[in-house]
């Protein structure tokens, strides 16, 4: 029944349209870079000088840097004539209140123009950021915070937005558990992607025990608990030409907490946190109707007492990490399956699989 209700309410959110990408399975099109090899043109980018390749979104930049300058010199000459003119000693030779009333709403006009046009240009190279990371085949430890953004942005589907609500959803099925995921909000922050999810675990285990530690492990093996703030990180970043192969490494951070309140088997709080690494490969036919991925995660985690409780493990920090492999069919679709787990702890090793289904936008 519980493992029932769990599937109904999946299905209210696929119809509500709010599902997006997941951890695992990214959706990943064939895209070819409109980048073609060329000596490279320095352009100016907040007071720093940066190499680039000549494209269209370079070519409206330097447009767009030409008007700039136009009205910032333009602005700095009234800036400096009013400025002059209110130092003068003689109050004949100052500019009357409607000049003065001219000049500053002449420098108010300039200054939101400037700022425009800084937005323009701030898009424009963004842009160009995203057309260069799918040239670029490979990129390792060289992710600042533009370049992390678009790489989210493009492994997430954010179409530019830097935050994001009700962003991806899932649902996962283990020996008698079952549990569904909903990205709640998520958006960047400098380097990190950072985003807020929650988790409804149910099991079908008539013993309470057993029940409560299968439960656990589920949420363990999915997402961690039923509240979940993670934070990404890109270390490595390959890929073919065309997107068709893809390799790609993550630094992930998370905070979970398994709430009372919010539908757990626990009569008390458990919680906890986990630094790791997450490895992703994948590879699509030509027509990018069926994708089969593979992620490796390996992580250290450190948890409360009642954490450890609850999956019945000897102690409260640990590894761990699990391999999961799937497909993705007609780019919408996704299906995996945790196929193997291994920890510190043995109660953690080789348990049975997890599977999961996902429908991408």
């Amino acid at each position: 029944m519980k493992i029932n209700l769990l599937l109904t309410s999946f299905f209210c959110i696929l119809l509500t349209g709010q599902v997006t990408g997941q951890i695992t399975g990214f959706k990943i099109s064939n895209q070819v870079s409109s980048i073609k090899e060329d000596e490279k043109v320095s352009i100016t980018k907040s007071g720093e000088s940066k190499q680039v390749f000549k494209t269209l979104e370079i070519i409206q930049f330097n447009y767009l840097t030409l008007t700039r300058k136009s009205k910032e010199e333009e602005l700095n000459k009234i800036e400096t004539e009013l400025y002059n003119n209110s130092m003068a000693n003689d109050g004949q030779d100052r500019f009357d209140d409607e000049t003065i009333k001219s000049k500053s709403e002449r420098i108010t006009t300039l200054k939101n123009e400037i700022r425009h046009i800084e937005s323009e240009q701030d898009s424009l190279y963004y842009s160009y950021t995203k057309d260069y990371m799918k040239f670029d085949n490979f990129m390792a430890l060289s992710f600042g915070p533009i370049r992390s953004r678009a790489f989210f942005d493009m492994l997430y589907s954010n179409e530019g937005k830097q935050f994001k609500a009700l962003g991806s959803a899932g649902i996962n099925f283990g020996n008698n558990t079952g549990s569904i995921y909903s990205e709640l909000a998520s958006g960047n922050l400098g380097l990190f992607r950072v985003s807020l999810g929650t988790m409804i675990s149910s099991n079908n285990n008539t013993n309470e025990v057993e029940g409560k530690k299968e439960e656990a492990y589920q949420r363990l093996i999915t997402y961690g608990g039923n509240t979940v703030l993670n934070l990404e990180y890109p270390l490595v970043y390959a890929h073919s030409n065309n997107n068709q192969y893809n390799f790609i490494s993550r630094f992930i951070a998370k905070g979970t907490a398994d709430l009372p309140a919010f539908g757990t088997n626990t009569e008390k709080w458990a919680g906890s946190s986990s630094f790791g690494l997450d490895f992703y490969a994948d590879a699509a036919t030509s027509n990018n109707s069926l994708r089969f991925f593979l992620n490796l995660n390996a992580s250290k985690i450190y948890g409360t007492d009642v954490f450890k409780d609850n999956l019945g493990t000897e102690n409260a920090n640990f590894t761990f990490g699990q391999l999961t492999m799937g497909l993705i069919f007609l780019e919408n679709f996704k299906i995996s399956f945790v196929v193997s787990t291994f920890s510190s702890e043995s109660e953690l090793r080789n348990r049975n699989i997890v599977a999961g289904g996902q429908v991408l936008r």
